[in-house]
């Protein structure tokens, strides 16, 4: 099983529309997002998508979901360090679970979900899953409200749970077309009407739930950079052209080091490290990289550097990198640079060169910072 497909935004978000349906009330559907105070709702929808992806079975019970629930939460909380706002309950259960155990996060690994449940035992996933459905309880029944706001409109949020309950199970032979899922014990069962509609839908259904989310995510995280690209699991890297560019300054600069340790860098030891850790950035933009042997990379992991101990020599190696190339009259490689720095940079200072490239890092280090990445990182030999 794999993780929940990776969502790429449409491109015309302005009216998000899903598939209409002569049979259902997706209008409906289309209003659950509505006044949404925090995020719960969003995982509850994903991760029943994610058990039909996986099963296929239209009883799903609700420790499954608890449990897809914080597979899919611990991401942006936990590994991109975003907040759900100030009712958010999930970031210190994200938090347990990377106390826990050290999740794999290369492309091809196992999702979240089947680790957590490979690594728990049955007593502490069933504790887990109490814990989690004790944030989001009333979320099974406002999800659902929607689709009953006449005989609702007048019962208050905490006191809806008994209503939705009898109503959903009331109508869920009667009037498929009202009713997503009754409750069945301690699960829900899906309606098969809608079982169809939501596995045909899966992708546009995915799109819906992240379009609405990011602008959630918005209102809660002002100035963070990348915000789509951190709602989900990671994507793989792409280090080709950082390979190229500093394999190929190494090689006609035999004497360079790296900026933490002072080790001299090789072929044989060169590791890319992100100076501002990737899962802030989510990036790949050469400005951003610098060779170092593969230990010291490891060691700084994800952690933000000290910019008064390493800022002034990752700049300088950044510029004579710049420069190599473009005297070489090499003015492909160094690119990325020409559109963050927009200026002539054959004829730029160090000086210069350096002015711009802090006002680039040092905001974005102090929203890392904020946001609750490691830091400072500071080499010492040991």
């Amino acid at each position: 099983m794999t993780e929940s497909t990776y969502v790429r935004l449409p491109l015309n978000t302005k009216n998000m529309q899903l598939p209409e349906h002569e049979a259902l009330d997706i209008a409906k559907l289309s209003s659950v997002f509505r006044d949404t105070t925090n995020a719960y709702k969003f995982y509850w929808f994903l991760s029943i998508l994610d058990s039909l992806r996986d099963n296929g079975e239209s009883l799903i019970s609700q420790k499954d979901i608890a449990l897809r629930m914080l597979a899919n939460a611990w991401y942006p909380l936990d590994y991109f360090k975003l907040s759900f706002g100030a009712q958010d309950g999930f970031k210190d259960v994200a938090k347990f679970i990377s106390s826990k155990m050290t999740v794999d996060n290369r492309p091809n690994s196992p999702s979240l979900f089947n680790q957590i449940k490979g690594r728990f035992s049955e007593i502490e996933l069933e504790k887990l899953s109490i814990e989690i459905k004790d944030l989001y309880r009333y979320v099974p029944y406002r999800f659902v409200r929607p689709f009953f706001e006449a005989e609702t409109h007048a019962i208050s949020d905490h006191l809806v749970k008994n209503q939705m309950i009898v109503l959903c199970n009331q109508f869920f032979e009667s009037h498929p077309h009202r009713v997503m899922y009754s409750f069945v014990g301690d699960s829900i069962e899906l309606n098969r009407i809608w079982v169809d509609y939501l596995q045909k839908h899966q992708g546009i259904l995915r799109g819906f739930i992240f379009w609405h989310l990011v602008k959630f995510m918005q209102k809660n995280n002002p100035n963070v950079i990348g915000l789509s690209e951190k709602l989900q699991k990671p994507t793989q890297r792409d280090l080709k052209a950082a390979n190229r560019f500093w394999k190929g300054y190494i090689a006609e600069n035999p004497d360079a080091t790296c900026i933490y340790s002072g080790q001299i860098i090789t072929d044989e030891n060169l590791s890319l490290d992100h100076f501002l850790p990737w899962s802030y950035v989510v990036h790949d933009q050469l400005w951003n990289i610098i060779p170092t042997p593969k230990n010291i990379n490891s060691a700084k992991n994800d952690r933000l550097p000290s910019l008064e101990a390493y800022f002034e020599g990752f700049s300088t190696l950044q510029y004579k990198a710049v420069q190599f190339y473009l005297k070489k009259g090499n003015h492909q490689l160094p690119e990325d640079y020409t559109y963050l720095f927009r200026e002539n940079l054959y004829d730029m200072s160090l000086e210069t060169f350096q002015d711009v490239l802090r006002k680039q890092i040092t905001p974005q280090w102090q929203t890392a910072q904020n946001l609750g990445f490691p830091y400072p990182f500071i080499h010492v030999e040991k």
